[in-house]
């Protein structure tokens, strides 16, 4: 996360899944609990990313590694309503981190669709 909290950088790796990699996003929750997608990681020609977004969301690979730099314009609303983040709200996404309370999701299928890696965000310095 940037020092003035207007991007951050990040560096997805994952390997040895089961399934076809189909998308990875940020998702708002706590451990163990289902969230909204906040943030798209990467999409599939299968799993297009949302309009808004698709154009800076970067293709996923079936194994490897994903980098870029999120922004306002990287951030989706919230499809859960009691969650209140709305799109382009960096500074909602930046607490959830801090609070430990996002996650990322790498949804494979056709066995693991809802999420073949899950884990909580931990902020690196």
């Amino acid at each position: 996360i940037a020092p003035d909290g207007q991007s951050i950088d990040y560096e997805l790796s994952y390997s040895d899944l089961v399934g076809t990699v189909q998308q990875s996003h940020i998702h708002f929750g706590q451990k163990s609990v289902n969230g909204g997608i906040v943030i798209w990681l990467c999409q599939t020609a299968t799993t297009p990313a949302p309009a808004a977004v698709a154009g800076i969301t970067p293709m996923c690979p079936q194994s490897g590694t994903v980098n870029g730099t999120i922004t306002t314009a990287n951030v989706v609303a919230s499809g859960t309503a009691s969650q209140q983040i709305d799109a382009g709200e960096l500074d909602e996404v930046v607490d959830a981190i801090k609070g430990g309370v996002a996650y990322v999701n790498v949804h494979a299928t056709p066995l693991n669709g809802g999420g073949e890696i899950r884990g909580q965000i931990k902020r690196v310095d």
